[in-house]
């Protein structure tokens, strides 16, 4: 048995000191060697893992931010084989989902004295056959015009470079767009934003969409249509409130196992809070307990 950990050598300050501990802690806990790789700039995680996967790893660690963990557990999926995260990116979204904890010592804790929890994964289609795979959300048009930031600024505002972007496109114009959720019929809105998302808490704790679960078998649709200045400020005081979805006009909210977006000029699409190449919309299914993560023992 051994376990592998998947590193992002760019976001983490001592590699040497990680490296001894996870060492160790794999040695305590009588789960083999220590396997260490770290991912490049062609390599971000989904080749390892699978190959871990395929050597019968006892345990996969993903250390980094939510790309390297959205890399990982593509390479991860339909196995047995757990995942363990030390979240040390600036976002976070499926460790702060899962309540796994983000310093570093008791991320480790968690890891290795965990429980298993099987969580659905959106498979999503991007068009001229590319594709990936998420755990958290997607989305395109105001949501991922707000990614657009600079690694030296997220490295100097954390978080909050999202929302001084976030407040620089807010005048940007809506976007028609059709969406189709199962075999529904197809709806057309002028919308600010659409998000697909697997779980509901967004950077900076904010409760984006509380219905969400991230093992039900079912995605959540959030269509973000507002008008006047008083859509925005009923909407924020309802995310702010962890609520507001049923008394929010501004809101469309829509629950599917598939849901197909289009539009008809190329517009900003985000994965997982990270901005990825234009395109004319998504197609995103659920895969259902299609992976095993490691979370804090109950």
């Amino acid at each position: 048995m051994t376990v592998a950990a998947i590193v992002n050598p760019t976001k983490v300050s001592d590699l040497d000191a990680l490296r001894s501990r996870l060492t160790t802690a794999a040695e305590q806990y009588k789960l083999g060697s220590l396997t260490w790789i770290e991912t490049t700039p062609d390599e971000f995680g989904t080749t390892p893992a699978a190959q871990a996967v395929e050597d019968e790893a006892s345990l996969i660690i993903a250390c980094g931010g939510d790309g390297t963990v959205r890399a990982v557990l593509a390479g991860m999926l339909h196995s047995n084989v757990p995942l363990g995260i030390i979240a040390q990116g600036t976002g976070n979204l499926l460790a702060r989902n899962l309540e796994v904890p983000l310093e570093t010592t008791e991320a480790i804790a968690t890891i290795f004295g965990g429980d298993d929890r099987r969580i659905d994964v959106l498979d999503i289609s991007l068009g001229k056959g590319h594709r990936d795979f998420s755990a958290v959300m997607c989305g395109m048009g105001w949501d991922a015009a707000m990614m657009d930031v600079s690694e030296s600024v997220k490295a100097r505002l954390g978080w909050g470079a999202y929302a001084v972007q976030a407040a620089r496109t807010v005048r940007d114009h809506p976007i028609r767009m059709r969406v189709q959720v199962d075999d529904g019929p197809e709806q057309t809105f002028y919308a600010r934003t659409c998000l697909i998302a697997n779980v509901g808490t967004l950077i900076g704790g904010l409760e984006l969409l509380p219905e969400s679960a991230p093992d039900d078998g079912t995605l959540e649709v959030l269509v973000f249509e507002p008008t006047t200045s008083a859509d925005y400020v009923r909407s924020s005081w309802g995310i702010l409130r962890g609520h507001g979805n049923a008394d929010d006009p501004a809101r469309t909210l829509l629950r599917g196992r598939k849901v197909v977006v289009t539009t008809a000029k190329a517009r900003p699409r985000q994965i997982d809070g990270a901005l990825i190449a234009e395109g004319h919309g998504f197609v995103a299914r659920v895969l259902p307990k299609a992976l095993t993560v490691r979370v804090p023992h109950n």
